[in-house]
């Protein structure tokens, strides 16, 4: 579910400095390199889904990308997704894992899935790790979200270089009355109260950064994104810390 955003036209350009012209409503292009932990997953070498880098050898990404994943590969230190960049490094997966709990048939409860790279990636300022939450999400709380999704909505329009906005944590209340008995334990609701600024689709598994951690995964919300009071739904990573760190340990353990 990409990041919605509806685009506004203003002069000047800054693509040197990793901004373009385009802006957006609450959004805009991502400074270059800003994003050093933001994965995208291609098909065909086209967007299918996002993903954060937690390792330097795992990803963590929404269990519901997981269709077809023997065909994607996975990308770090991408920006244009149209140009051949020296930041890029491209890794296959070697292995996957849906989180035990995830379910479809209950409005994707448990939306997330391990990554295991073919190889570890080199660290450096264009690719690197990103811690994850071990407190979940205060209401209020500003944060960030990422992505090549479309930027408007129904209508899809997807960017070539990736988009970044704020969004703001919603109550449990709030994300409960917008959508009643679908939200779990495992989720949690972020948006812009008045819209027009939103993760969208495409965006599925990408980062929601909160003060520099991993606080939640792309996940769900309704067909027509970033309108008025209807926030996006994330996958709340501080109910899996344990988790991801049990199944990096097992995994390491089983290859030494």
């Amino acid at each position: 579910m990409k990041l919605l955003i509806i685009v506004m036209l203003v002069a000047g350009a800054g693509a040197a400095s990793g901004e373009q012209g385009n802006r957006v409503v609450g959004g805009k292009s991502c400074l270059f390199s800003s994003r050093p932990y933001q994965a995208v997953l291609l098909r065909n070498g086209r967007n299918y889904c996002g993903g954060s880098l937690i390792h330097p050898k795992w990803v963590l990404t929404a269990a519901h990308c997981s269709r077809r994943i023997g065909s994607v590969q996975v990308h770090l230190g991408a920006y244009n997704l149209r140009v051949k960049e020296f930041t890029q490094q491209r890794r296959e997966i070697l292995n996957y894992f849906i989180h035990p709990r995830y379910s479809l048939r209950h409005h994707l409860d448990y939306d997330f899935m391990l990554l295991e790279l073919d190889e570890p990636v080199q660290l450096n300022s264009n690719v690197n790790t990103i811690k994850l939450a071990t407190r979940c999400p205060t209401p209020g709380r500003r944060c960030s979200v990422s992505g090549w999704g479309t930027t408007t909505s129904p209508i899809k329009t997807h960017p070539d270089i990736l988009q970044c906005a704020n969004l703001y944590i919603t109550s449990q209340a709030k994300c409960l009355q917008t959508y009643p008995g679908k939200i779990t334990k495992s989720m949690f609701c972020a948006g812009v109260e008045r819209g027009g600024t939103s993760s969208c689709k495409g965006d599925s598994g990408g980062p929601l950064v909160c003060r520099g951690k991993l606080q939640g995964v792309v996940s769900w919300g309704k067909a027509h994104c970033a309108k008025p009071g209807q926030p996006r739904v994330f996958a709340n990573v501080c109910k899996v810390t344990q988790w991801v760190k049990n199944t990096i340990r097992k995994r390491d353990s089983c290859l030494d």
